[in-house]
């Protein structure tokens, strides 16, 4: 969920194998509130505490996206863009990291995006509807999955504030973020079906 200029919440779940339970600590999740970054590890119970400074938030390219500091030109310099095929209802694209910080967090990434033009669907236009981040020479692959992304929706009054953990999990304050998101595990890849 985000909001102009630089407000975003994400939560990101893994989803377990066939047959196995899910785990309600097994995530990651993010809000910015324009002023500071809280990055939620379930796995280890932790939220870390990062101030936005100026225009950056330095070496994550996720808390960059995610505070509103990548701007489209900064795409096109820092990494390759190839177009991978469109077929009836989806662009894909593959993004190629260049800088040493960029493929410390992954070495490719292929964006799943909605094609523009589907009937009782152009609302959806080039949102994303999967991510497949490729990392350590391409041996590991984590994907995201946005089944129903959503625009212009309502949002509750408090969504971007920091959220109270519970009392069993650390709250640390981190002067600089980390080379990748906390957390990091590997999922098969979810190909996208049609609408």
């Amino acid at each position: 969920m985000c909001e102009k200029p630089n407000l975003a919440v994400m939560r990101l779940e893994t989803k377990p194998l066939p047959g196995q339970k899910q785990n309600p600590l097994d995530y990651e999740a993010y809000i910015c509130t324009g002023k500071e970054i809280y990055s939620y590890d379930g796995p280890v119970k932790t939220v870390s505490v990062i101030p936005l400074r100026g225009p950056g938030v330095g070496d994550n390219l996720l808390l960059e996206f995610m505070s509103g500091t990548l701007k489209a030109k900064d795409v096109i310099q820092r990494f390759d863009l190839k177009l991978l095929k469109e077929d009836q209802f989806y662009v894909y694209i593959e993004i190629g990291a260049r800088q040493p910080n960029d493929k410390a967090e992954f070495q490719t990434m292929i964006l799943v995006l909605h094609k523009p033009g589907l009937v009782k669907k152009e609302h959806l236009a080039y949102l994303p509807r999967t991510v497949v981040v490729r990392k350590n020479n391409n041996q590991e692959e984590e994907t995201w999955d946005f089944p129903s992304p959503l625009i212009n929706v309502k949002i509750q009054p408090g969504a971007f504030q920091f959220v109270q953990p519970p009392a069993d999990w650390k709250i640390q304050k981190i002067q600089a973020p980390l080379a990748a998101p906390p957390g990091g595990g590997v999922l098969p890849v979810a190909r996208p079906k049609g609408p």
